[in-house]
């Protein structure tokens, strides 16, 4: 009776877990063929927090560019992702909270942002996310760098899917 009961589970457990593949390796092919992009960054949150030199959009934006330079991949200008609906660009967004006991609840979300038509509305032209990734976690104030090197990471698992979908490119690098 015990292994009819989990054999039942596992049987409608099974196409949860492969439909969540199936979004992710969707997520991941969405990357293919993407020669260069731009990237953006910005940072909600409580004044304390966003008057700290450490955790600044211009700061996180200056690791993830660094990052994706040292991986050999094309990074186009602000002004050129601004002046046109067209290019594809990845946008990290931080959500941050100050706490009365000093603690800072954050989330970070990095989406890849690319050109798609909608044929259902007339093949209207707009942008949308094709990938992402995220995390939420919970530092101290004296801490909040560490929200810099979480949001690398974000980075760093971009560019490993980005090469998975483009092995090609991988070896290049």
């Amino acid at each position: 009776m015990i292994r009819f009961v989990t054999f039942f589970a596992l049987l409608i457990a099974l196409p949860f877990t492969l439909f969540a593949q199936n979004e992710i390796e969707r997520e991941r092919i969405s990357l293919q063929g993407l020669q260069e992009f731009g990237f953006s960054a910005n940072i909600q949150g409580s004044r304390t927090v966003a008057e700290s030199e450490h955790l600044t959009p211009s700061v996180i934006r200056q690791l993830a560019i660094d990052r994706l330079v040292e991986a050999n991949i094309n990074y186009i200008s602000d002004e050129e992702v601004r002046s046109s609906a067209d290019v594809p660009f990845l946008h990290m967004h931080i959500n941050t909270m100050q706490l009365e006991n000093g603690l800072v609840p954050f989330s970070i979300q990095l989406r890849m942002y690319q050109p798609v038509r909608l044929p259902l509305n007339r093949d209207l032209q707009t942008s949308a996310s094709t990938w992402e990734t995220g995390m939420v976690g919970i530092v101290s104030h004296d801490q909040l760098q560490t929200i810099n090197f979480a949001a690398e990471e974000l980075v760093s698992d971009f560019i490993e899917d980005y090469y998975l979908a483009n092995p090609r490119l991988a070896r290049g690098r």
